[in-house]
């Protein structure tokens, strides 16, 4: 009779437990999630962007997600996205987020700080024609070319050689340097074997040419000097006007 009794007891016991379990249970269903912690916000495309676009405003969108299944690199303001590129295609729905789009274009690839319209050429340097190494990126630079003519009769025949330097260029934009000759303890050291410079398509052209066909020197310009001056060639033929230049 004793045993049944602390049977019931137990039971009774256990059942309390169960219902007080369930209980709380039910009530943890019934309370709303906290937004602000697990909600978050992302840009998002509205539809599939290609790559190498400029992005604009239309394209985004702001979608809010759970904080968990946002990535950790994702734009979450689209003014931050907005005039950038992309690298690659973004698919419609897919969060944006860095590396995928060049946005910064101080520490961007070469090609994506070209602007539209515009192109981008190297040419050789040396101590010499590259102003003693003294210049940097974003400095200004004319380019000069020395180039050596033959003077033909009418039977085609030379007659005699000649030499004339041009100012081809004036206030082109150096966009890069580089590279450097030598390393010193992972310090870069000489004078730079190259430079890259900001050209429209048709100086492009007569850049080649000159670097084909003539030998460049570089001049250094002040950064606030933007003005280009009319200048004649200067050679064998001219020599005797340096006197009033």
């Amino acid at each position: 009779m004793k045993i049944k009794k602390r049977i019931l007891v137990l039971a009774v016991i256990l059942g309390l437990v169960t219902v007080s379990l369930l209980y709380f249970y039910i009530r943890d269903l019934d309370k709303k999630p906290d937004i602000d912690s697990q909600m978050k916000n992302a840009v998002v495309a509205i539809s599939t962007i290609p790559a190498h676009v400029k992005i604009t405003e239309e394209m985004l969108t702001i979608k809010s997600l759970p904080a968990e299944a946002v990535h950790p690199d994702a734009f979450s303001s689209v003014q931050d996205v907005v005039g950038g590129t992309t690298k690659s295609e973004i698919i419609s729905g897919e969060q944006i987020i860095q590396g995928r789009v060049i946005t910064d274009g101080v520490s961007s690839p070469l090609a994506y700080r070209i602007p539209e319209n515009m192109r981008a050429i190297s040419i050789p340097l040396n101590e010499i024609s590259g102003v003693a190494g003294y210049i940097e990126i974003g400095d200004r630079v004319d380019v000069l070319v020395h180039y050596e003519f033959e003077v033909l009769n009418a039977e085609g025949e030379t007659t005699q050689k000649t030499q004339e330097v041009f100012t081809q260029f004036q206030n082109l934009e150096v966009m890069e340097k580089g590279p450097f000759p030598a390393t010193v303890e992972d310090k870069q050291i000489g004078v730079t074997t190259s430079i890259t410079l900001l050209v429209t398509p048709a100086q492009a052209e007569v850049m080649a040419f000159a670097n084909i066909n003539g030998t460049i020197h570089l001049t250094l310009r002040n950064p606030v000097d933007t003005n280009k001056v009319d200048l004649q060639q200067f050679g064998i033929g001219s020599f005797n006007t340096w006197r009033d230049r």
